[in-house]
């Protein structure tokens, strides 16, 4: 990964742009949209330029752009669409130690702007290394047509909420809470009453989430033979996402442990002999109300679901893929 992708905040920050053209335009249309103070150095503004400024949403400047301006800056975009003048701009913000993107200059910018979807305050971003702009719009134009429009307002709803929902038990109880919320109650609420509605929504589904009682804990067993989390089930990759606990053993691929909750807590197996009993490490995890996933690179013994149960605890089994390597003993029991 060159482009490691962040959010910066922008409030109270200023983000200088030096150009008047159409790059500079493409790149304020996004910009304003920020809560940034946006300052454009320009000697020949286009229209729209002047306009955004009679109208407050810039402060233009009709000169160049100089070191003294840069001091304090949070962002600096070099838009001039003049190679030798981009470079001097570049240069002034690397002399003052802040962030420069030169448009449409991968290789000597030092951030990039993504393709974005925008359902403020929810922002998705799309980078493909700038190996691949079209496929970068492509996956935005699915996301727009996927995600509702109200989404951003079901967001600032569950945005003031947050600390009212903090009565809930932090893990699955506070995480149900907010999945039905999203999937199911707050969708039905906006198309009922609109955005009034959220509010009562969310203090009615409060008050039946902590007259719930917290859910028992519960054991996942699965294994994977394969280094690719394209290979796997669609069960035990939904299973790794929700999991509370992941213990896997040394086999199994970083690849496949990132389907996995960042939240998530993850105990490694160098090998299974190193800690206690495998059903006694799952069953002491699980009883703590947690969502424990076994995931192993090879195929579980079925003493190990036989063990989990004796502990009077759920437990589901998910069968596993071979990998490659197994590919030709597969063919022979064809």
């Amino acid at each position: 990964m060159r482009h490691f992708p962040i959010f910066v905040n922008t409030d109270s920050a200023r983000i200088l742009l030096s150009g008047g053209g159409e790059a500079a335009l493409a790149k304020l249309r996004l910009l304003m949209k920020t809560t940034a103070r946006i300052e454009v150095y320009a000697e020949d503004p286009a229209p729209e330029l002047e306009s955004w400024a009679r109208d407050g949403r810039l402060a233009l400047l009709r000169r160049p752009l100089v070191a003294a301006d840069v001091t304090g800056a949070r962002l600096v975009y070099a838009a001039d669409e003049e190679p030798v003048r981009d470079a001097e701009i570049a240069a002034l913000a690397e002399a003052a130690g802040v962030l420069v993107n030169i448009v449409d200059n991968l290789d000597d910018s030092a951030f990039i702007t993504p393709a974005m979807v925008d359902r403020d305050p929810v922002c998705i971003a799309i980078g493909t290394e700038g190996a691949a702009p079209m496929l970068a719009r492509s996956i935005k134009a699915d996301l727009e047509a996927r995600l509702p429009a109200s989404l951003g307002l079901l967001t600032r709803a569950a945005q003031g909420f947050r600390k009212a929902a903090m009565a809930l038990p932090h893990g699955r109880p506070r995480r149900a809470f907010w999945t039905e919320y999203f999937d199911r109650a707050g969708p039905e609420a906006y198309d009922a009453g609109g955005e009034v509605a959220l509010d009562p929504a969310l203090t009615l589904l409060l008050d039946r989430h902590l007259k719930t009682e917290t859910p028992a804990g519960r054991i996942t067993l699965t294994w994977t033979g394969s280094d690719d989390p394209d290979l796997m089930t669609l069960k035990a990759r939904k299973a790794l996402d929700l999991a509370d606990v992941v213990v896997h053993d040394a086999g199994v691929s970083p690849a496949v442990l990132e389907l996995a909750r960042r939240e998530a807590r993850f105990i490694a197996l160098e090998r299974p002999t190193d800690v206690p009993p495998m059903p006694k490490l799952l069953t002491g995890q699980a009883s703590r109300g947690a969502h424990v996933l076994y995931i192993s690179a090879s195929p579980l013994p079925a003493a190990l679901a036989e063990g989990c149960r004796a502990g009077d605890i759920t437990v589901t089994e998910i069968p596993g893929l071979p990998g490659p390597a197994h590919a030709p003993a597969l063919k022979e029991t064809a």
